[in-house]
């Protein structure tokens, strides 16, 4: 019988317990209109950083001459052929960077046209820890590169960590940001909730719906995903 095809989410719920970068600033939200007070309506407005929580970076964000959310049509934002690299087996991942070397051998599962890569490291069952901030892995330099010469039509990246930067290896992750968003034109979409992506799931197709925030370098993103 074949498998019946679900839809499931892979990003974060927004609220005011949710941790940034650094533990940096929050989502604020205050009720400017309340039924409970005697107003006609509940309403509410927010505040919040731009990348906090599930959301993507663009070139912007390294560069001033990168593009922005604007210069992205919307069918850019849906990947048909998305590929997984597990690393929750690998116990030996020194100085809080994943290298080459780490997905060179993990690799050969994966599609040649994969679209969107997907790296799986376990954190997000540490997402309302401190550790998940503040001691998670980040993405080494040399990674980007190898990833567009395995995988040509490779346009975003996605991961369980708070952000490609380790808190840990700050200098080097402003330097791989710059390698991904400027140097091979791959987008990055962090802290991704990859709990429900076992190694038995297939995901036939994912959508990613960002904010649209004109002349944005970021911005939070819903992401969906259709899965075997």
């Amino acid at each position: 019988m074949k498998a019946k095809d679900n839809w499931i989410s892979l990003s974060y719920p927004l609220s005011t317990d949710l941790s940034g970068y650094g533990n940096g600033k929050r989502l604020k939200i205050t009720q400017i209109r309340s039924i409970d007070k005697g107003d006609t309506s509940n309403n509410t407005e927010f505040c919040m950083p731009a990348h906090l929580g599930t959301h993507i970076d663009f070139p912007y964000h390294f560069s001033s001459k990168g593009k922005t959310i604007d210069n992205y049509d919307t069918g850019f934002f849906v990947f048909e052929n998305v590929s997984v690299i597990n690393l929750e087996l690998i116990n030996k991942i020194e100085d809080y960077l994943i290298k080459p070397e780490h997905l060179t051998n993990l690799m050969h599962k994966c599609s040649d046209n994969t679209e969107l890569l997907l790296i799986k490291t376990g954190f997000c069952n540490k997402r309302d820890l401190e550790e998940y901030w503040k001691y998670g892995y980040g993405i080494g330099l040399g990674v980007a590169e190898l990833l567009k010469q395995r995988f040509p039509k490779i346009r975003a990246i996605g991961f369980d960590l708070i952000s490609l930067n380790s808190f840990q290896q700050r200098e080097i992750g402003r330097k791989s940001h710059k390698e991904f968003l400027i140097e091979n034109d791959i987008l990055i979409i962090e802290d991704i909730n990859l709990s429900e992506v076992t190694s038995d799931v297939i995901i036939k197709q994912l959508i990613m719906l960002p904010l649209i925030i004109s002349g944005s370098e970021g911005a939070p993103v819903t992401i969906i995903a259709k899965i075997e």
